[in-house]
């Protein structure tokens, strides 16, 4: 990843399952001159982004990461994760005494 690209990351880790707007994610970054001339510098870099899997966007034009299988979330958040389907059958918790018999 390039230099922008870790830095939309790092910012957009923020906000695990929340898509942020592109003028948010262009004013928040980088320098203040850059934003001045462009409110959506930031709209290239995410698009590429995006179409290598890294975020993704909805009808707003908004961003957010993706999802990982396997990435460490609290269990709540692992239920109503995008694109994570898991069967509440599978979210049994098992306890010590159920194994002892």
């Amino acid at each position: 990843m390039s230099a922008e690209e870790t830095e939309i990351h790092d910012f957009l880790k923020q906000f695990p399952n929340l898509f942020v707007s592109v003028v948010e994610i262009s004013k928040r970054l980088g320098n203040r001159g850059r934003y001045d001339k462009d409110k959506v510098w930031a709209r290239p870099v995410l698009r590429r982004m995006e179409l290598e899997g890294i975020l993704e966007s909805n009808p707003f034009g908004e961003y957010r990461l993706v999802l990982r299988p396997g990435e460490n979330l609290a269990f709540k958040d692992a239920l109503n994760a995008p694109g994570i389907s898991v069967p509440l059958g599978d979210t049994t918790i098992i306890t010590l005494d159920d194994t002892k018999k």
